[in-house]
């Protein structure tokens, strides 16, 4: 008798993001495929196993009993096979290849960007790929490789280095300045929303001078801010490494900058002593701290 065909591992991946995204059209977006491609793989994994994984409905896919076994196999099976491609990544001494790195926008446009071409000159056979989000990409899942953080609480299971918090200060127009007087008239004045809360008076805007002054919209990516407050729109709260390098914004503030998140660099502790790995910690410390006042802002003020 034949052997049946065992499942392919294409097919299990993919019945793991369907699993994660609760939609076909949402796991092709994730996994940068058609979402005819999803229903095909689903379909050939369903009949390789001769089971229904999904009950397909109008609001998603709703896995049956044997897709919720099945996807617990699936994930220690895909932890083990991370651990495995982590540790033949560790010993891989090579520098040529491809390196994924995920840091936010700030530090991506405002720190980094600048002095990328002297790393491509060093390691000119090596290949970046870097990932611009504020979300926190699995590094244990080699959803990246390192991960430059803002943040103050990274996860354990990582390691690198901390270095100095990077400082925000308040930043608008020169005009928009001049327009308001926000002693008198602070409701006629509007800072610029990020988008966290509904509240018109939200904490970070009560620590300043301008407390009486009202948030207004949501605007959640500096580059946006800063836009915005260089169109006039209001006052906007920047990380220093943006707000000072604006050519159309001006501190709104004599007050010193406030410190805000920790800076990270972190990797698996697999992949540290790889070469490629290596070699971009040791140029992103150099990058954040000949930038340190930039980040701190005393460059601006």
């Amino acid at each position: 008798m034949a052997r049946a065909a065992d499942p392919d591992w294409d097919d299990i991946k993919t019945f793991s993001a369907v699993m994660a995204a609760g939609t076909v059209r949402n796991a092709a977006r994730e996994l940068g495929v058609h979402h005819s491609t999803v229903s095909r793989r689903i379909e050939a994994l369903e009949h390789c196993l001769k089971v229904r994984l999904f009950d397909r409905r109008p609001e998603g896919y709703a896995p049956t009993q044997a897709g919720e076994e099945l996807a617990a196999i699936a994930d220690g099976f895909g932890n083990e096979l991370n651990a495995i491609t982590r540790r033949i990544a560790g010993r891989d001494d090579m520098l040529p290849g491809k390196l994924t790195v995920t840091m936010a926008e700030p530090l991506a446009t405002g720190i980094f960007a600048p002095r990328l071409t002297e790393f491509s000159d060093r390691y000119p056979g090596l290949e970046l790929d870097i990932i611009v989000t504020y979300e926190q990409l699995d590094v244990s899942r080699r959803e990246a490789d390192i991960a430059v953080r803002m943040n103050n609480n990274p996860p354990e299971t990582l390691v690198g280095k901390r270095y100095f918090p990077y400082y925000t200060s308040i930043y608008a127009a020169p005009a928009y300045l001049e327009k308001h007087d926000f002693a008198a008239a602070p409701d006629k004045a509007r800072w610029l929303g990020w988008g966290d809360t509904d509240d018109r008076y939200p904490d970070w805007t009560q620590r300043t001078e301008f407390a009486k002054v009202p948030v207004w919209g949501a605007f959640d990516r500096p580059s946006l801010q800063i836009a915005a407050a260089e169109a006039g729109m209001g006052l906007a709260m920047l990380p220093c490494m943006m707000g000072d390098l604006a050519p159309g914004l001006v501190r709104a503030t004599d007050r010193k900058p406030e410190p805000a998140r920790d800076i990270w660099v972190l990797t698996h502790n697999d992949l540290r002593r790889t070469a490629r790995v290596r070699a971009f910690m040791d140029f992103a410390e150099e990058v954040i701290r000949d930038n340190k006042p930039l980040l701190t802002g005393e460059r601006g003020g």
